[in-house]
């Protein structure tokens, strides 16, 4: 193995390390514990983290899949159809599609829902919010963390797959 495929590999591990790691921590640790101090703990916290995590992420995913791609296509000369060259194929597949996906919902969806419930928390700050307004925010914080969840979990997958791949 060349020093550059060496060095394709370390990145792609260790920043992919870094996302997965990341949001699992986020979706299953600590957002939980922030939102049962209650919104004057979490709110200040989010705000705060969310000014450096989603472009640190962003970028961390952006290397994980040039890597990725860079190190696929070296090993199979750029050709698509190691799609097709069984078990290997499909498991790469299967984190490819994966990746997409968590990309999309991760940085397409639920940052424009996150921006709404900012906004409908700013609409009452320093005060405790309407009857409609808690609804709302509360509607929106169930679809982001479902959302997060389900995202979490294609990461998994898309790690899982990947690990395995040489072995099926």
């Amino acid at each position: 193995m060349d020093s550059q495929m060496v060095l394709l590999r370390a990145l792609h591990i260790v920043f992919g390390t870094f996302w997965v790691g990341t949001d699992l921590f986020l979706t299953f640790v600590l957002l939980p514990r922030l939102r049962s101090l209650g919104r004057g703990i979490e709110q200040p916290v989010m705000v705060a983290l969310m000014r450096v995590v989603p472009p640190v992420l962003m970028i961390s995913s952006i290397v994980v899949v040039v890597s990725g791609v860079w190190i696929t296509g070296s090993m199979r000369g750029w050709n698509l159809n190691w799609v097709l060259a069984g078990g290997w194929g499909s498991a790469m597949f299967i984190g490819l599609v994966g990746t997409v996906l968590a990309l999309i919902v991760g940085f397409g969806v639920i940052p424009p829902l996150t921006m709404r419930m900012d906004k409908v928390a700013r609409g009452f700050e320093g005060r405790a919010p309407t009857g409609d307004a808690d609804r709302q925010l509360q509607s929106l914080t169930t679809r982001i963390t479902n959302l997060a969840r389900a995202n979490s979990v294609l990461l998994i997958v898309v790690v899982a797959s990947m690990a395995v791949a040489r072995f099926v």
